[in-house]
């Protein structure tokens, strides 16, 4: 695993799905090659971001026009059991309901869509409910950040994400668990810079 800081420039640094695809570049060609890493926009200007990826192959270090590794390094995910952390999470809190228009998919059934979650308490439960049995929260506070609009040329489609900051400090119950879980990511959006969640020793 290796933690990496990227910094990209041009118009791709308004649309985060286009900063997805340019953070593809920076790993080997591989056709069979699923994504494999996550990533979340620290800060953006009109015309620069600045990136903080988390990723299981190591970036190529070559510096192209649009996108530059400030730096990378190996990332150790070993956790203890009881072992308590501080945690930040740029999540995508949502729930999935029938399609309030009644349309349906190829099974001849009304198709589903993902709403996001408003409330301060549905915000907190979904994030319990996605940490589940591997790591207890102890404090956490979440923050509404600014919608993130997003335009995939390739399905002609506009949408709008409303992501969320979690910040507080939790206790682990299934290292092995809660491995994967950082490892894979929290949550829907990944494609578009949230389910990374970035832990330290809590003090």
């Amino acid at each position: 695993m290796y933690l990496s800081r990227v910094t990209i420039s041009g118009a791709a640094c308004r649309n985060p799905y286009e900063i997805h695809r340019i953070l593809w570049k920076l790993f080997p060609v591989d056709a069979r090659a699923k994504r494999d890493f996550l990533f979340r926009i620290e800060n953006v200007e009109p015309q620069r971001a600045e990136v903080l990826m988390q990723s299981h192959r190591e970036p190529n270090v070559a510096t192209s026009g649009d996108v530059r590794i400030v730096g990378s390094k190996p990332y150790s995910l070993q956790f203890l059991m009881g072992q308590r952390l501080r945690f930040l999470l740029l999540a995508n809190p949502v729930k999935t309901i029938n399609d309030e228009n009644g349309r349906m998919n190829a099974e001849d059934e009304v198709k589903k869509c993902r709403v996001p979650l408003i409330g301060d308490e549905e915000q907190r439960a979904w994030l319990l409910r996605k940490l589940s049995s591997n790591a207890e929260v102890v404090s956490v506070f979440a923050e509404k950040r600014s919608p993130l609009n997003f335009h995939k040329s390739s399905e002609r489609r506009i949408g709008k994400i409303q992501p969320v900051c979690f910040q507080g400090t939790l206790k682990i119950l299934n290292p092995d668990g809660f491995r994967q879980l950082v490892f894979a990511g929290i949550g829907p959006a990944k494609a578009f810079g949230c389910g990374l969640m970035s832990v330290a020793p809590a003090a």
